[in-house]
């Protein structure tokens, strides 16, 4: 039978992919915009029907039916990096959160055996093959192996994403369902004057054909920004987005001297906007690998003169780093930011930034540092001081790796905003750190 002919007898409904989830089943439904909308809506359908189900997701970018409040206590989801809409799923109690590095993935989800299997893919190329597409690494080639029934949703809408991990066959499909939905795209997000003082700091650090890898949000296209100066920088990065677009499309990065595939970028997600997705779509120019290969540090590592920037939300005067919390309440997840502190500082010249604005605006509308003696109890520490490199604010840069504790306490308040270090001060004599 050829492969066209197996995918025409393997359309089916959304609902007839619903009809196999069960009470007790654990399900993988992929992650961001790899999420499968028409299935998830037939399953939040039946809901009702079922008891004891576990969802095994990531970075949820749109709310789909079977995440609703009403299903508290038959559908539990779980996630391994908390997205925008999966917030407030946690807020309506409908959420588990697993603490994990994003290097990770494959062992979490082995470890969490789902039997059944849905996520978003392209349409089939010549040979029959479907491309797994923009949040293909969560969900690893192990556990579609695994998995005892694998359904797809087609979208012509989803750009095709060079890799040799991303590919699917018609003949390893359960079911096909049919789906050309528009992608979510992340909006633009405002650069503040605070974020063009940050990222100018980092731009300096960079220099001349560094290997980069940059988060996502306002920061992250700061920093792009700032880039679009230099020469020859080469990209080795969990996430691309429309920054890392624009510092190809200008010039100023081109891959040509990185020590680890030298002329290509080298990623695992994207998420951004359409025109991100386009420039994406069969581009040769990038590489995309499971999360578990583009973020182990020892791959990291093979990229000589490697700058990794990723944000803070707050940390202590000793160096203590909370990327992923506020308080007790779970804001994002730890991510990949270690597993590139820690590759980044084995390479060759490479260098590891956590940045951060000094200060934040509580409820009243106060100012509030966000460097602080010690941290807001219950609040996760990410990367630990042992581990930490660089720390930048808008106020400067504060290198930390191997340096003292009163070291460290001086030159975190030198970094802190102007207001709060005669209180940092006093406190930290008072503790007896300097």
């Amino acid at each position: 039978m050829s492969w066209q002919k197996e995918y025409q007898n393997k359309l089916v409904t959304p609902e007839y992919v619903a009809s196999f989830f069960n009470s007790g089943d654990t399900i993988g439904m992929g992650g961001g915009t790899g999420i499968p909308p028409a299935i998830g809506k037939a399953f939040g359908a039946r809901a009702e029907e079922l008891e004891n189900v576990q969802v095994l997701q990531g970075f949820a970018t749109s709310i789909h039916d079977y995440m609703l409040p009403k299903n508290k206590g038959r559908i539990q989801i779980q996630t391994i990096f908390v997205g925008p809409a999966e917030r407030l799923c946690m807020d309506w109690g409908t959420l588990d959160f697993v603490p994990n590095h994003l290097g990770s993935m494959a062992e979490w989800a082995h470890d969490a055996k789902p039997t059944k299997i849905a996520f978003m893919v392209t349409p089939p190329d010549e040979n029959g093959y479907m491309n797994l597409s923009l949040f293909a690494g969560l969900v690893p080639h192990s556990i579609r192996e695994q998995a005892e029934l694998v359904f797809v949703e087609v979208n012509r809408n989803t750009p095709w994403l060079i890799s040799p991990d991303y590919q699917i066959h018609v003949s390893q499909i359960n079911g096909i369902v049919e789906n050309d939905s528009p992608l979510f795209e992340m909006p633009e997000i405002p650069i503040t004057s605070v974020e063009e003082r940050i990222a100018a700091e980092i731009a300096d650090m960079i220099p001349d054909g560094s290997t980069i890898q940059l988060g996502l949000g306002g920061l992250a296209n700061s920093i792009g920004h700032f880039l679009k100066h230099k020469k020859h920088l080469g990209i080795h990065s969990e996430v691309v987005s429309n920054s890392i677009m624009e510092l190809l499309k200008c010039g100023a990065a081109d891959n040509s001297l990185k020590t680890h595939m030298p002329g290509k970028s080298v990623y695992t997600f994207a998420v951004g906007t359409q025109e991100l997705y386009s420039f994406l779509d069969k581009n040769q120019d990038f590489i995309a690998f499971e999360i578990g290969y583009t973020n182990d540090p020892a791959i990291i590592a093979k990229n000589e003169n490697i700058v990794s920037v990723n944000n803070a939300i707050s940390l202590d005067l000793t160096g203590q780093v909370a990327s992923e919390s506020i308080g007790t309440r779970q804001y994002s997840a730890t991510g990949g930011q270690v597993n590139f502190v820690l590759g980044a500082q084995k390479a060759k010249n490479g260098k590891s930034i956590l940045a951060l604005n000094s200060t934040y605006q509580d409820k009243e509308g106060n100012l509030c540092s966000r460097i602080n003696p010690t941290l807001e109890p219950g609040t996760v520490v990410s990367t630990s001081r042992n581990d930490v490199q660089w720390i930048v604010t808008e106020y400067g840069s504060a290198m930390l790796k191997n340096k003292s504790i009163s070291n460290r306490v001086k030159q975190l308040i030198n970094i802190a905003h102007p207001d709060f270090r005669e209180r940092l001060t006093f406190e930290a004599k008072k503790i007896g750190w300097i």
